[in-house]
């Protein structure tokens, strides 16, 4: 897998997000198919299952919808009782992934 840590996952079954600094801390995680892998530069990566039901990252070839991130990015901070979330806007990946850091220490 191609990523450029720090990064962030989204988790397909809570919609949560979840800080990732780097590839060792992967490992650290249950992670399910569908979790979406966003990296600092916009790299997504989707964890899908092999035939033989093995997990693995892939890469998806475009680069994430920023307005589709934000909008999941506003419902998670929602579910921990941030306010004003209509201001919660990031205008690139690398300011996602600081947003979810500032979000995990609320």
């Amino acid at each position: 897998m191609n990523c450029q840590f720090p990064a962030i996952v989204e988790c397909a079954d809570t919609h949560d997000f979840i800080h990732i600094a780097g590839a060792s801390v992967l490992d650290e995680h249950h992670w399910h198919e569908g979790d979406r892998l966003i990296d600092r530069a916009g790299g997504v990566h989707v964890l899908s299952q092999n035939q033989a039901g093995g997990l693995y990252w892939q890469g998806v070839p475009e680069l994430v919808c920023l307005p589709k991130l934000n909008a999941s990015l506003r419902h998670f901070a929602a579910g921990l009782g941030i306010c004003c979330i209509p201001k919660l806007t990031v205008r690139s990946a690398e300011e996602a992934v600081a947003l979810v850091v500032w979000l995990e220490m609320q």
